[in-house]
């Protein structure tokens, strides 16, 4: 009677973990009627993105990214993003008021981190979001996809 107990308290862990994620191999395509999670620099959470700002620190101040750092998506079985009737990704800092639309990275595939741009402009220091959608930036578009956040924290690295 105990082992079965311990056979079915597995079985039941198994299932559960089989919700939360599923193994999608190293770059699989992107697909429609899939669920998501934004990575930005590896985190899927607090991430820390560097930026360049050399010269005196002021307030509302913006500069580029330090180069090396990426965007990506991982694939998840529910819950977060979900591309709907889309077969990619679009990431973007989203922009505080009054800034001009944000430069975007298209994510075609699972697991395949891409840079971010060198054009990308954002704050200095301080905090902000990156939204992962599979509906491009402010664009009309079906029903039924649903974009994901991960907060970042901007860190001055030439200050």
């Amino acid at each position: 009677m105990l082992r079965r107990s311990y056979g079915w308290a597995i079985g039941l862990a198994m299932i559960t973990v089989g919700l939360i994620a599923v193994p999608a191999s190293a770059q699989a395509p992107i697909q429609p009627d899939q669920h998501f999670v934004g990575v930005v620099n590896g985190k899927r959470a607090d991430a820390v993105v560097h930026t360049v700002c050399p010269g005196p620190a002021s307030p509302g101040r913006t500069g580029p990214v330090a180069g090396g750092q990426t965007f990506a998506v991982a694939r998840l079985a529910k819950g977060s993003g979900y591309t709907g009737p889309f077969g990619q990704v679009n990431v973007w800092f989203v922009p505080k008021q009054q800034q001009p639309a944000p430069v975007q990275v298209r994510l075609t595939k699972y697991g395949q981190p891409r840079p971010i741009p060198n054009t990308v402009r954002v704050p200095c220091d301080g905090t902000g979001t990156v939204e992962f959608s599979s509906c491009p930036y402010l664009a009309p578009c079906a029903f039924g996809w649903v974009p994901t956040y991960v907060k970042v924290r901007f860190v001055d690295i030439a200050a």
